[in-house]
C-alpha cells in the first residue's frame, strides 16, 4: 500500500467519523482509535502467526494487553453535587474484591464499567464495599481514559495508613486474583523478584501505573497538580448490647486468668508524644472529645498506677474514632473472647479451637473467629464495638494517672488494625451517655440551680459540630426533640416547656451536650427578644387599661378575693416598673408604662377593700349573673372536697362569700374544708376574713 493510499484512507475515515461521531469529544475519540489501533496490532500479529511471516502487517512493539480480558467490575454512576459525582462500585464476590484490591494497591487506577456518562479528567468520589464483610472504603479518582473494554480511573491519592491497611488485606486476597490480571501489571523482562520495585514505580510513574505507552500520558495525570484528599465515610456500628451488660454486670466477679489468642504486638512510637497530660476530675473526657474534633489519628496511651500494679493501655484512634484498646499486662475480663464467652456467644470449645487457629497463623482472634467461620461478620463487629464501648467507659471513669498523645507520624505505617473488621467506635456517643445519666439523676432543687443562669438563653447545635452532634445522639426521642425544640429559636424555658419528655430528661440532654461542646447558649438575641416582648406587652395592656373594669385592670376575676387581687397587684407592679423599662425603648413606651402604672394604682386602691370591693361588684355586675354564679362555685367546691382538693374548694367558698357575704352554708363548709385541710393550710386561711 503506497503512501497516496495510506492518505485516501486517513482522509475517508476522517470524513466517516465526522459524519458519525459529530459533536463528540475528540480526545475520548482520539483515546478510543489509539485503543483501536492496539487491538488491530495484536490481531495482525495473531494473524502474523498463523499465516507465516509473508503478511504485509507489522508487529506490534507491545502486543501485551494493557489490562486483563476479563469483563471489569460495574458500577453505578450518581450525581452527587455540581462538581463531583459518586461512583458506587459494589463486588459480587472475592474473586471481584481480590481484583479490586490488586488493582487499587498494585496498579494505582482501576477499569471499571460505568453505567452513566463521564468526561475525561472527570474527578469522581468512588466508593468500593463488599458487604458479606461489611467492607467499604471511599477514594477520589481520575478518569484518564474511556473505551469498549471500560472506564480507566487514576487513583488521585490514597493515604499512607489506608495503603498500609489495603495491602495487608490484599495478602489474604493475593491467590484470588486472576492470573491475567496479574502478569498485566508486572512486565516480562523483570524478574519476579523486582515485584516490590515495580510497585513503587507505577506509584510515581504515570504511564506504567495506567498499563499505557508513555505517550498517551498528554490525556492527563495529577503528578504535578495539588492532591485530593481522600473521603472517609463512616458506618458506625451499634454495639452487642447483651455482651455489653453481660460484661458490665459480671464487673465485680473473679476474672478468669486464662488469656485467649495470642499476644498482639504493643506499638512503640518512633519519636516524641506530642503532648503529656495528667487526668484529675473529668480530664480524660476533655481529652477524648479534643481527639474526636480534630480527627486525630494516632494513639493515646493511658498509664494508670497505684500501690498494688501498673496498667498501661493503648487507644487507637482513626480520624477521630477509636479503633483498638491494647492493655499491658493483659486481663482475661477486658480480651474479646472472654466477653464472647461470657455473652454465650460462643463456647468453650469454639474458644479453644479459634485460639489454636489465632496462635498458628499468628492473627488476631477477631480474624480467626471469621476465618473459622465460628461467627458472621456483622456479629463480630458488634462484638469488637461492644467490647470498645465497654472498655472506653470504664476508661471515662478515671481520675488520676497519666496520657500520652502519639501522632500518626511517630507511629509504623500499618499500626491501626485492618479492615475489613476495623471498627469506628464514637467516643461522643459513650460520653455522652454518661454524663446524660449522671444529669438526669439530680434532684429537682439542683437542676434549678445549675439551669437558672441559662433560662433566658436560646441553646443551639454549633453549626461545625452537625456531624459529630448526629452520631452522638442514638435515641430517636432525643433526635426528634432535638430537631423540633432545640433549634436555637427558643429560650431554654421554653423548651423545658414544650418538650414531650421529662423534665429530668430534657435538662440531662441539653447540659451533656454543652458539656461536651456540642451545644451553645445564646445570649446575643435575648435582648432583642426582651425588648420586643416588653413593647408588646406595653401595648397590649396600654389598650386594655383605660376601657376595662378594674378587675380587668389587675388580670383577675370579678369575683376574686384579697389573696388573688395581693398577688396580681404585685406582679404587675413589677411588669410595669418604670425603672425596670429595657434599654433603648422609645419614649413613647417609657410614657405608657407610666399611665399603665398610674391606672393599676387606682384599681388597687378601690379592690384592696372588702367593702369598696364588694360595692364596685354590685355596681358593674348584673343582678342576675351574681345570683347564677352562687350555685356555680358551690358546685365547684364540692367537687373539690370529694377530690380532696381542699385549696380549691376554699377558694371557690371564699368567691361566694365575696358575692354574699351572709351566706352561712359558704361559712359553715369553709370553716370544715380549714379544718380537713392539709398542715398549715387551716391556720394560714384561718386569718383571712371570710
Amino acid at each position: 500500500m503506497g503512501q497516496t493510499d495510506i492518505e485516501t484512507m486517513k482522509a475517508r475515515a476522517r470524513g466517516v467519523l465526522e459524519a458519525e461521531f459529530r459533536g463528540s469529544n475528540r480526545e475520548m475519540l482520539a483515546a478510543t482509535l489509539f485503543e483501536l489501533a492496539q487491538e488491530l496490532k495484536r490481531e495482525s500479529n495473531v494473524r502474523k502467526q498463523r499465516v507465516g511471516p509473508d503478511s504485509d502487517e507489522i508487529p506490534s512493539a507491545d502486543s501485551s494487553p494493557s489490562w486483563s480480558a476479563r469483563a471489569p467490575v460495574s458500577a453505578k454512576l450518581t450525581p452527587r453535587d455540581a462538581k463531583n459525582a459518586l461512583l458506587d462500585v459494589l463486588a459480587e464476590d472475592e474473586v471481584r474484591v481480590a481484583s479490586l484490591l490488586h488493582q487499587v494497591v498494585e496498579v494505582g487506577a482501576l477499569l471499571i464499567s460505568i453505567d452513566g456518562q463521564t468526561t475525561l479528567n472527570q474527578i469522581l468520589d468512588v466508593k468500593i464495599g463488599y458487604l458479606p464483610l461489611g467492607f467499604s472504603i471511599e477514594l477520589t479518582g481520575r478518569v484518564v481514559n474511556t473505551s469498549m473494554r471500560g472506564t480507566a480511573l487514576e487513583i488521585i491519592q490514597l493515604g499512607r495508613e489506608d495503603r498500609a491497611g489495603l495491602e495487608k488485606m490484599f495478602e489474604d486476597y493475593r491467590d484470588l486474583v486472576p492470573q491475567d490480571e496479574a502478569i498485566s501489571t508486572v512486565s516480562t523482562t523483570k524478574p519476579a523478584s523486582t515485584k516490590r520495585k515495580v510497585k513503587r514505580e507505577s506509584m510515581t510513574s504515570p504511564s506504567t501505573r495506567l498499563g499505557r505507552p508513555a505517550n498517551y500520558g498528554r490525556l492527563g495525570t495529577t503528578l504535578n497538580e495539588p492532591r485530593i484528599q481522600m473521603r472517609r465515610q463512616v458506618k458506625l456500628v451499634d454495639p452487642d448490647d447483651v455482651m455489653l451488660d453481660t460484661t458490665e454486670r459480671s464487673e465485680t466477679s473473679n476474672a478468669n486468668d486464662d488469656l485467649y489468642g495470642p499476644t498482639m504486638s504493643w506499638v512503640e512510637p518512633t519519636g516524641d508524644p506530642e503532648r503529656v497530660e495528667s487526668l484529675a476530675n473529668d480530664r480524660v473526657l476533655d481529652i477524648f472529645m479534643q481527639l474526636s474534633e480534630h480527627g486525630f489519628t494516632g494513639i493515646a496511651q493511658i498509664e494508670e498506677s497505684d500501690e498494688d500494679k501498673s496498667v498501661s493501655m493503648q487507644l487507637f484512634f482513626d480520624s477521630g474514632f477509636l479503633v483498638d484498646i491494647l492493655q499491658r499486662p493483659r486481663s482475661a475480663r477486658r480480651e474479646l473472647a472472654s466477653m464472647l464467652l461470657a455473652a454465650k456467644r460462643v463456647d468453650e470449645e469454639q474458644i479453644a479451637i479459634a485460639a489454636a487457629h489465632a496462635d498458628e497463623q499468628r492473627i488476631t482472634m477477631s480474624r480467626s473467629l471469621l476465618d473459622l467461620n465460628l461467627l458472621a461478620p456483622e456479629q463480630i463487629r458488634h462484638a469488637i464495638a461492644g467490647r470498645l464501648t465497654y472498655l472506653l467507659r470504664e476508661l471515662c471513669t478515671m481520675k488520676s494517672g497519666r496520657v500520652r498523645i502519639f501522632e500518626e507520624s511517630s507511629l509504623s505505617a500499618g499500626f491501626l488494625p485492618a479492615p475489613p473488621l476495623r471498627v469506628h467506635v464514637a467516643v461522643e456517643r459513650t460520653i455522652f451517655k454518661i454524663l446524660f445519666d449522671k444529669l438526669r439523676q439530680l434532684n429537682q432543687r439542683e437542676r434549678e440551680l445549675a439551669g437558672r443562669g441559662e433560662l433566658d438563653a436560646y441553646p443551639e447545635a454549633l453549626s461545625t459540630e452537625r456531624e459529630r452532634l448526629e452520631r452522638t445522639l442514638s435515641n430517636e426521642d432525643h433526635v426528634k426533640l432535638f430537631g423540633r425544640v432545640i433549634n436555637g429559636r427558643r429560650r431554654l424555658r421554653e423548651v423545658f416547656t414544650e418538650s414531650p419528655l421529662a423534665n429530668a430528661e430534657t435538662f440531662g440532654l441539653i447540659f451533656a451536650l454543652h458539656r461536651m461542646g456540642l451545644l451553645q447558649f445564646d445570649r446575643s438575641l435575648h435582648h432583642t427578644v426582651v425588648r420586643e416582648r416588653f413593647r408588646e406587652n406595653v401595648t397590649v395592656k396600654y389598650l386594655s387599661v383605660h376601657k376595662a373594669s378594674y378587675f380587668e385592670v389587675l388580670n383577675v376575676h370579678w369575683s376574686s378575693h384579697d389573696t388573688a387581687i395581693e398577688k396580681a397587684y404585685q406582679d404587675l407592679i413589677i411588669q410595669f416598673d418604670p425603672e425596670r423599662v429595657p434599654e433603648g425603648m422609645e419614649p413613647e413606651v417609657h410614657q405608657r408604662v407610666v399611665e399603665i402604672r398610674d391606672r393599676v394604682e387606682s384599681a388597687y386602691q378601690v379592690l384592696v377593700g372588702r367593702e369598696h370591693r364588694h360595692a364596685y361588684r354590685m355596681r358593674i355586675m348584673p343582678e342576675y349573673k351574681l345570683a347564677h354564679a352562687i350555685p356555680l362555685f358551690l358546685k365547684q367546691s364540692e367537687l373539690a372536697e370529694k377530690r380532696e382538693q381542699w385549696d380549691d374548694a376554699a377558694d371557690s367558698l371564699r368567691r361566694v362569700l365575696e358575692i354574699d357575704p351572709l351566706h352561712r352554708d359558704a361559712k359553715r363548709r369553709l370553716e370544715m374544708v380549714l379544718k380537713r385541710a392539709i398542715p398549715g393550710l387551716g391556720e394560714e386561711s384561718s386569718s383571712a376574713p371570710l
